[in-house]
């Protein structure tokens, strides 16, 4: 246990501006042992749960541009992801089966590469097949529009606040599900995404 707790500073650095930037372990407390704990509250600010996702336009691998507004009428899924960071590099072969398992019912998985230069992005691409959109926010714009004020205070470069979260889009658009990374309780195979995912599912159905 000794071991694990030296060794969370290195792995949080790997998704930090700096050493110095780690983000708080408990965010919010969990609802149950199920449930997630690093849930994006009210309390941090906009956007967050019940909020209308912020729009946004960034184009994806192959150049085209999506827009999230003209995904409306389905599930969105939204992975905010970096190269460099082992969070988002142990979450992505989960993420692109995601997209897979997920694929003809009515759901899109959207990965967004947070201020990821040329090389990096491309070197992120080359990592693992992803049927998905991965979209380059140049300049970390979109995350800023998606990071609460209150989410991860301990980062001050606020483009890195939103590495490997993940957020669940209802048909009209609005955040249903919103977390922040967890690094204690690393959700990797997405299963609390996948949950909110099949909850609104079902209640279309």
């Amino acid at each position: 246990m000794r071991a694990a707790i030296l060794l969370l500073p290195v792995l949080i650095a790997g998704c930090a501006s700096s050493p110095a930037a780690a983000p708080s372990l408990r965010l919010s407390g969990a609802t149950g042992p199920d449930e997630p704990s690093l849930v994006v509250t009210e309390a941090m600010g906009s956007p967050h749960l019940g909020d209308a996702a912020p729009d946004f336009a960034l184009p994806d691998q192959d150049g085209k541009v999506v827009k999230l507004s003209e995904l409306r009428g389905s599930v969105v899924v939204l992975a905010f992801v970096a190269s460099f960071c082992p969070f988002s590099k142990a979450e992505q072969p989960h993420l692109a089966k995601l997209a897979d398992d997920y694929a003809g019912k009515n759901v899109n998985v959207v990965a967004i590469g947070i201020s990821e230069p040329e090389p990096d992005y491309r070197e992120y691409l080359a990592r693992v097949p992803m049927h998905l959109p991965v979209l380059r926010d140049e300049g970390g714009k979109v995350a800023l529009q998606f990071t609460p004020p209150g989410a991860q205070p301990e980062f001050k470069d606020r483009t890195k606040a939103l590495v490997t979260s993940n957020l669940v889009l209802d048909p009209a658009g609005k955040i249903r599900f919103f977390t922040v990374l967890d690094t204690v309780h690393f959700d990797a195979k997405l299963a609390h995404v996948r949950r909110a995912v099949d909850q609104l599912l079902a209640n279309r159905g």
